[in-house]
């Protein structure tokens, strides 16, 4: 079914004009320490960090690796705004990221203030780069602060880089709640894909693929054929979309899979 920009871009807009908190100067002034924190692991991984005000509509902190994507390193004063970000969006995964920032904003405030923390917002997209090329992020969100009313007041916002995954896959997406590990899917597209979320056997094997071991080791700890422990893999592959398990353990761990 073919999703309607113009309108998916109306709802966006009008979701962050009404959103106001309960927020005072205090309240930022409270927020600098651990604005600053988070701008100190920014300088020690190569991700994009980032948080987000939801009640100014702009970003409290924007890691160099985020303005780097946009052309903008160095630069004090232009920062990425959010006709930027969507304006750089492959135009083939546009309306996809629209429709998840709208259905998830919905989910969030439908939740009790008390869940809103649990949770994490999960999906990948490719953004273009200063140089014209698309490069392909998963990008994780999370309600960092609320206001006094429970609101949504700051997410915190990670995004890396998933190199050499295959240039016109379509892109996922998953929220996932910290404390239960549900994932919980958007829409029937996204249910009949769920079909193809990896096995706990899989979910076992790639967890040793990560800890190093090769097919002969994990065949032993599991007490399963080398054999078995092969189809395994190709299931992974297959199912995860990836080239190499490389690909499929880092996809799976961004996706909280594993």
């Amino acid at each position: 079914m073919k999703r309607d920009i113009n309108k998916l871009y109306a709802r966006r807009e009008s979701d962050q004009q009404e959103h106001k908190c309960e927020v005072t100067d205090d309240d930022y002034k409270r927020i600098i320490p651990k604005i600053e924190t988070i701008s100190r692991l920014a300088e020690i991984e190569s991700a994009v960090y980032a948080v987000y005000d939801l009640h100014k509509s702009n970003y409290l902190l924007q890691s160099e690796e985020q303005k780097k994507i946009y052309g903008l390193a160095g630069s004090k004063g232009q920062n990425v705004d959010s006709a930027m970000h969507y304006g750089r969006i492959h135009p083939d995964d546009l309306a996809f990221v629209l429709e998840t920032d709208n259905m998830v904003y919905e989910f969030f405030s439908k939740l009790p203030s008390e869940e809103k923390k649990n949770y994490k917002q999960v999906y990948d997209f490719r953004t273009r780069t200063v140089d014209g090329f698309y490069v392909r992020h998963m990008h994780q969100s999370v309600a960092f602060e609320l206001d006094k009313n429970g609101r949504t007041w700051l997410s915190l916002v990670i995004s890396h880089l998933l190199p050499d995954y295959r240039k016109n896959e379509k892109p996922q997406r998953r929220l996932i709640n910290f404390k239960t590990g549900k994932q919980y899917l958007f829409n029937m597209e996204d249910r009949e894909n769920s079909r193809e979320i990896i096995s706990k056997r899989e979910k076992e094997v790639l967890s040793l693929i990560g800890r190093g071991y090769d097919s002969i080791n994990i065949a032993g700890k599991l007490n399963i054929s080398v054999n078995t422990v092969n189809n395994h893999r190709q299931n992974i592959l297959r199912k995860t979309r990836s080239d190499n398990t490389s690909q499929a353990l880092m996809f799976c761990k961004r996706l909280g899979m594993i």
